[in-house]
């Protein structure tokens, strides 16, 4: 399914004896990042926001109280996904670390932090659409302008 590193029936029972965690979310690409946040906090959980393994690690290193590490496992910076998983499980090992590769297998993580039972608020295939949407609208934007030539006014003698 693309989620790494961690048994999806651990992290549902995890969910369910301590509901109101406090989830640090790791990607690099802001408009994932932005979307996930927005959902799981939709459903009453705390989220930090790093942008690369280095800001999450710099994050974990603070001592603030986390849960759990939902993370890309393709993460920039010097610290990839795996990388922080690793220093997490040695440095930190009462959080939770949930690694992903795929749109769906972040989508399908965030649903099982929301509704670890399966039912409640879950629109998973919207957050997924949703992301696709924002992903194709940025790509549309960085293109270049289509080539059409423009053709210079003729210039007017001024006599």
């Amino acid at each position: 399914t693309g989620i790494i590193g961690m048994d999806s029936a651990l992290l549902d029972r995890r969910m369910e004896t301590t509901p109101n965690n406090t989830v640090l979310l790791a990607d690099g690409d802001v408009i994932v990042r932005l979307a996930l946040g927005e959902y799981l906090r939709a459903c009453g959980l705390t989220v930090l926001e790093a942008a690369t393994g280095d800001e999450a690690k710099a994050i974990l290193q603070s001592g603030m109280s986390i849960d759990s590490l939902f993370c890309d496992a393709q993460l920039p910076g010097t610290e990839n996904g795996f990388a922080l998983a690793q220093w997490v499980r040695r440095y930190r090992p009462a959080i939770d670390v949930v690694l992903t590769t795929s749109l769906e297998s972040k989508t399908e993580a965030a649903g099982r932090f929301c509704a670890p039972d399966g039912k409640g608020h879950s629109d998973l295939a919207g957050l997924s659409a949703r992301i696709r949407a924002m992903q194709a609208e940025r790509q549309r934007r960085a293109r270049p302008p289509s080539s059409t030539k423009t053709i210079p006014a003729k210039r007017r003698r001024l006599t």
